[in-house]
């Protein structure tokens, strides 16, 4: 059993190692991407010449070595769409670059910078076929592709030494020896992606819209990567300097950050040492975004390294997110009744990542196309016009703002996570929890994500420090999470803190617009003196719109307190969510009457905890009628002064006692130790 455990691992790690194809086989494009650069650069003036050449034979290289012309889009495909047009606007593209560009610049010696990049080309096309056959690790099978690389390596040194003088030879050497090493230890995944496209004949995890979303998370992040990574590579070329050399060398040292920095926070990332969700892929996309932005306008070589590692943190960020949520979906695919291997989830995972960089390289050859036709000399970076800098700043800018988009539209959040995590170990599951999961996470679902901005602009200053989440038993839920109110602060310390999934209890007043609007008024606004009536009714219809929406994005269980009917049909519908598998919040304190003037109203304790409603107890025994199993209820305590969230041990229902009595000692239970977190913070 050990031993089979042993090649899962192994077999995972293989396959995970695959999907840094968009980095480690990208990381090799880009330094060949600097030589071609640099050899157009030192002989015709221009390096965008040996970028338009070496963009266009990688793209046939990904499009044929993939074997993407088999892979089926479907037939109303507009992604299919588009691709065909980009992939003809690269071919009319290329015929320039290589035919034309010649004949307008009358400069022959870029015949010779398309000879150096086309056999760039060749052998990384037949270090492909090399890598896939003699994949063992013996040393005859080391020394072959040693062997091969150096065969290579002689023309390069010869063409190098002919028309390269000075330190310049030992640049191209180099660099050119780098990427041969690089690519002679890399496994062909393409060849594993066209044999995987080859046998694929329904795409059936494109029927679950989560994955859907998270396929345009990944796909766009790279667009985004690959594409600020080109752009960047474009401007610094155009740096001014009296060395050419120096800007080149200066180019890949940058990269090499870029790769040390990404390789680094990864490892962290793997090691668990970092949290792996939604807000970490967010966070790291928008700290991606400005140190793009402050590279591009930084001209200290201090502040460009600084933003350069930072770049790189948000990029490892962005990776391990969908590394880890590829993973989930073989969950999910168990939910939507569908088979799917690991293998397979990696494969699908990888052909992401060689669209992203086919469409980057595409959109990347159109850029720099029509850059050099329109401008074939430039002395230096002031001398770019000023869109063509706009668009080298704000198009990869574009793409990763979009994959932040899907991120938020995610209806796989950490707390739908939990819920899969838990329903996959055989806890809670049930029909009605497959059905909830497969309602929220495999069919089109709205998810309001102004919620989540508003949550996270709201948590830096609404700073507390979680206590006893060590409490949570997460083996046995659902269960039932019960909160101080303290007039508003509890209910929002909770929707940004508890650290797990939950539906809450909401006044059904407040989930409509007019009854919340009227709530509002007599709650609040009519105790304001100086206002008008008017004006305070307006102020209130116009409020009730955004906190109506805000209340239902939590998909609420609607309470009505106005008759026994109703509040029957609470319990009812509290029970059927609890064995659908989810948790309930819910703030039972009895709020204090007071009088205001002639009017009698409500108001909630602030500093410590109001007694506490019992029915709300009684869903113990309705839940353990229907399906024999002990509810537990957490007391948390939200605590304005000292700052913190606590989570106490829970009370469990025990059926051996009365009824009332029992619904009575978890009310009172419940309150002693909500109290006493409340005690503990005058202290």
């Amino acid at each position: 059993m050990q031993i089979k455990h042993a090649n899962m691992a192994k077999k995972d790690s293989v396959y995970r190692s695959q999907t840094i194809f968009g980095f480690t086989n990208l990381s090799v494009d880009f330094f060949e991407l600097i030589l071609c650069m640099f050899v157009s650069h030192y002989l015709i003036d221009n390096p965008l010449y040996g970028a338009s050449i070496f963009l266009f034979v990688n793209i046939w290289i990904l499009y044929f070595q993939g074997n993407l012309q088999k892979l089926r889009l479907g037939k109303r495909s507009r992604f299919g769409f588009v691709m065909w047009i980009l992939l003809t606007a690269s071919v009319f593209c290329g015929m320039f670059i290589l035919f034309l560009f010649p004949v307008v610049t009358n400069n022959l010696n870029s015949n010779l910078v398309a000879f150096f990049t086309l056999t760039i080309a060749v052998r990384k096309i037949i270090t492909f076929r090399i890598n896939y056959s003699y994949t063992g690790k013996e040393a005859w099978n080391v020394i072959y592709k040693i062997l091969f690389q150096i065969l290579f390596l002689i023309p390069c040194a010869i063409f190098s030494l002919i028309l390269i003088k000075g330190y310049a030879v030992y640049l191209v050497i180099g660099i050119y020896t780098l990427t041969g090493i690089m690519l002679a230890y890399q496994t062909n995944v393409l060849a594993e992606l066209s044999k995987h496209i080859d046998k694929s004949k329904n795409d059936n995890l494109q029927n679950i819209f989560s994955y859907r979303v998270f396929t345009n998370m990944t796909l766009y992040s790279q667009i985004g990567f690959t594409l600020g990574v080109l752009m960047y590579i474009c401007f610094m070329s155009f740096l001014p300097s009296t060395s050419l050399i120096y800007n080149y060398t200066y180019i890949t040292l940058w990269l090499l950050i870029i790769v040390l920095s990404s390789r680094f926070f990864t490892w962290l990332s793997n090691k668990g040492r970092i949290a792996i969700s939604l807000n970490l892929f967010i966070f790291g996309a928008i700290l991606w975004v400005v140190s793009s932005v402050m590279m591009f306008s930084s001209q200290s070589l201090v502040n460009i390294v600084i933003w350069t590692i930072l770049w790189g943190f948000g990029l490892s960020s962005i990776t391990a997110v969908t590394n880890q949520y590829n993973l989930d979906f073989k969950m999910i695919a168990k939910i939507a009744d569908t088979r799917i291997s690991k293998k397979e989830l990696y494969l699908r995972y990888l052909l992401t990542h060689v669209l992203a960089i086919l469409i980057s390289c595409i959109i990347m050859l159109l850029f720099v196309s029509s850059w050099s036709y329109f401008n074939t000399h430039f002395a230096d970076i002031t001398e770019v016009p000023t869109n063509y800098r706009t668009i080298m700043i704000q198009l990869p800018l574009l793409f990763m703002v979009i994959s932040i988009i899907f991120a938020l539209k995610q209806p796989l959040d950490e707390r739908h996570k939990q819920k899969l995590e838990v329903f996959n170990k055989g806890v809670n599951a049930n029909i009605s929890t497959k059905q909830s999961l497969n309602e929220r996470l495999v069919k089109k679902s709205r998810v309001r994500f102004g919620v989540k901005i508003i949550a996270a602009f709201v948590k830096p200053f609404l700073f507390l420090k979680v206590k006893g989440e060590e409490n949570i038993d997460y083996d046995n839920f659902p269960s039932i999470f019960v909160c101080n109110h303290g007039i508003i602060y509890g209910p929002i310390a909770a929707v940004i803190y508890l650290p797990t999934y939950f539906r809450p209890w909401i006044d059904k007043k407040m989930c409509d617009i007019d009854s919340a609007a009227q709530e509002m008024y007599e709650r609040h606004f009519s105790r304001w003196p100086l206002l008008s009536k008017k004006v305070k009714i307006g102020m209130s219809k116009f409020l009730s719109k955004p906190v109506t929406w805000a209340m239902t994005s939590f998909n609420p269980i609607p309470v009505e307190k106005s008759s026994l009917r109703g509040v029957v049909k609470t319990f009812e519908s509290t029970v059927d969510v609890l064995a659908e598998g989810d948790n309930i919040l819910i703030f039972p304190e009895k709020p204090k009457k007071v009088k205001v003037g002639r009017k009698t109203t409500i108001k909630h304790e602030t500093d410590t905890v109001g007694n506490l409603y019992t029915g709300f107890a009684s869903i113990g025994k309705l839940y353990f009628d229907q399906t024999g199993k002990a509810l537990r209820f957490y007391p948390i305590f939200a605590n304005k002064k000292n700052h913190t969230f606590n989570i106490g041990k829970p009370v469990v229902y025990d059926h051996n006692n009365n009824s009332h009595e029992e619904k009575v000692r978890i009310a009172n239970e419940l309150q002693i130790k909500m109290k006493e977190f409340s005690d503990q913070t005058k202290k």
